[in-house]
């Protein structure tokens, strides 16, 4: 084996050099998750004589992607490049951009709809069927919401009959129409375009991790390729881990087929010292719905955890962050955004440097962002009716020039940007158009922005909107100085909240419990330890007690030697004289003996 191996502790060897075609590695907070799927990787290429091509490597975010392959590269050399590593949805993405003809798409040209650009689209679909009045939905929004959650996330449609059902079809064809995708439709694609391509696929080794954060339709995806490649299936996983069920992920899946794998535990925490080890374990031992599996402290050194009572806004700000500095290697994390964004004025109030973790994906969701990447997306695929209805305004379209086009493009059998393009003649925006002219979206995104901007600054739009839209772009191209439009928005489409996490940003970082999934920190401050925060007043009544704990569970291990544990007032006083009992968590209880 080489050097790197003789890291590797006795449970870690087992799981690394099984030569099972079905395993389970059971890996921890801590327990070196990264370290086995890299030297699994590297076993399998210098040791079993497999390609690199032969494998893929699957995540659920870029971040960990990227950790994969810079750790597989500083451990094999650049056959590292050669292995497929990225997130489901980037994989599915460029599998689509190489064969969507086959599933009618035009590959070169196609763009896929954000969450926020998804539901403007549904609001205009459901206006033009009669569904939404601008008021009210019939049927509701929410009992239409969960035939696209159904659908994206086990990849079954509604029934024929479902009032739902008129709006999905009409949703599915706009889409096709325009020579798009939503982020969710990506997976039902994918495994649509598997028995398209399977001879296409040479990969005999498939690596998911966390896999406890899959949904039905990414296990079927995987289970489809294991089937169709005769491929090995090598799936890294904690169910204690679990944080994503509410948006469809299901741990008892591997719960139920756990017969079918060679299951391996990793049982050493090296992350975090032993004062913060035993208390979580306590904590999670708790949960009834879980593999049981013991997590040891392998550290020797001292930490601590400290519980702090009586801590609102002010009493953290004067007693904590006013009086110490604090970087990079702190993290502040609360159950939801709420606790966290009061924290963060009164930060700015007092000048301290923070990082907000989360304030780029908001930004992701406003009309203004949309009306910008509406105009970029037009550049590489002429056929998105959608996107050239969300500029249509900026075009200086009228609402009867607007359905005269419609009228015109459906005559013609074109799309309404085609029919507006040929009719623009020296509309200053035309250029901006003609800069993809036979570059299939490859020219250079830094000189597109630059007349973008040019065009905005003078169109009336508010010029700080525009900086705000365009500071996402800017950014992407210092890290790309030679990234295309058409990587732009493949990067872009498959964007999530921890890619606004920088190894180069020094300051202490703010961010919910969620959006640490992955990290590690020195030093991890858990804010709103109350009943009604964490667990969450909605989870107690739904008795669904086992899911924050998880949530506890995976704050608690984020933390290397520090773990501070926030508590607010018990007892809030508010309008008239009422008094509101808050005590604090159960979850202190069951760790702290």
């Amino acid at each position: 084996m080489g050097e790197r191996n003789m890291q590797l502790d006795r449970e870690q060897k087992l799981a690394v050099f099984s030569e099972s075609k079905s395993v389970l590695c059971l890996s921890g907070p801590g327990s070196g998750k990264t370290r086995c799927i890299t030297e699994r990787a590297a076993w399998l290429i210098e040791e079993r004589n497999v390609a690199p091509s032969e494998l893929l490597l699957v995540t659920f975010t870029r971040f960990a992607a990227n950790e994969m392959r810079t750790r597989l590269k500083e451990r094999i050399g650049r056959q590292a490049d050669k292995v497929q590593i990225g997130t489901f949805h980037a994989t599915a993405l460029s599998l689509l951009r190489r064969f969507g003809d086959l599933l009618g798409y035009k590959p070169k040209a196609l763009t896929v709809y954000s969450e926020h650009e998804s539901d403007y689209l549904l609001k205009e679909i459901a206006t033009d069927l009669g569904v939404y009045n601008g008021k009210s939905w019939n049927p509701r929004k929410g009992e239409i919401v969960k035939v696209f959650d159904r659908y994206y996330q086990e990849g079954i449609p509604p029934e024929e009959d479902h009032p739902a059902k008129r709006v999905f079809n009409e949703f599915n064809l706009r889409c096709f129409e325009n020579n798009s995708l939503s982020y969710g439709n990506l997976m039902v694609q994918f495994r649509n375009l598997i028995p398209e391509i399977s001879q296409y696929l040479h990969w005999k080794h498939l690596i998911l991790d966390e896999g406890h954060d899959a949904d039905r339709l990414q296990i079927e995806i995987l289970r489809i390729l294991q089937h169709t490649l005769n491929a090995s299936i090598y799936v890294v996983m904690d169910l204690d881990q679990t944080l994503y069920s509410w948006r469809g992920a299901c741990p008892d899946y591997w719960l139920d087929h756990q017969a079918e794998f060679d299951i391996f535990p990793l049982v050493n925490n090296y992350r975090s010292c032993r004062q913060i080890v035993e208390p979580v374990g306590r904590l999670i031992e708790h949960n009834q719905n879980r593999i049981p599996r013991l997590m040891v402290a392998t550290r020797t050194d001292d930490g601590q955890i400290k519980i702090m009572e009586g801590m609102d806004t002010e009493e953290l700000y004067t007693k904590i962050f006013q009086r110490y500095e604090f970087d990079k290697n702190t993290a502040v994390l609360a159950r939801s955004h709420f606790l966290l964004k009061r924290l963060a004025e009164r930060l700015d109030d007092g000048g301290i440097p923070y990082s907000y973790i989360g304030r780029k994906t908001e930004l992701l969701g406003t009309d203004h962002f949309c009306m910008v990447h509406a105009l970029l997306k037009l550049i590489v695929n002429p056929f998105d009716n959608f996107s050239f209805l969300v500029v249509r305004n900026l075009l200086g379209l009228s609402r009867k020039e607007y359905n005269e086009i419609r009228l015109n493009a459906s005559q013609e059998s074109k799309s309404h940007f085609q029919i507006w393009y040929g009719n623009a003649g020296s509309a200053p925006i035309r250029d901006l158009f003609q800069m993809n002219d036979g570059h299939d979206g490859a020219c250079s995104l830094h000189d597109i922005l630059d007349r973008a901007t040019n065009y905005l600054d003078d169109s009336g739009v508010d010029p700080f909107l525009t900086l705000e839209a365009f500071s996402l772009i800017r950014e992407w191209i210092a890290d790309t100085p030679n990234g295309s439009l058409t990587e732009y928005l493949a990067w872009l489409a498959t964007f999530s909240v921890q890619d606004e996490i920088r190894e180069d940003d020094d300051r202490m970082k703010l961010l919910s419990v969620h959006q640490s999934k992955g990290q590690e920190f020195e030093r991890v401050f858990i804010i709103g330890l109350n009943e009604g925060v964490l667990p969450s007043k909605q989870s107690i009544e739904n008795d669904d007690i086992e899911a924050e704990r998880r949530i506890m569970y995976v704050a608690c291990t984020r933390a290397k030697d520090n773990l501070i544990l926030a508590i607010r007032p018990e007892v809030i006083t508010g309008e008239f004289g009422k008094t509101y009992l808050h005590p604090s968590s159960r979850f202190l209880k069951e760790m702290i003996i």
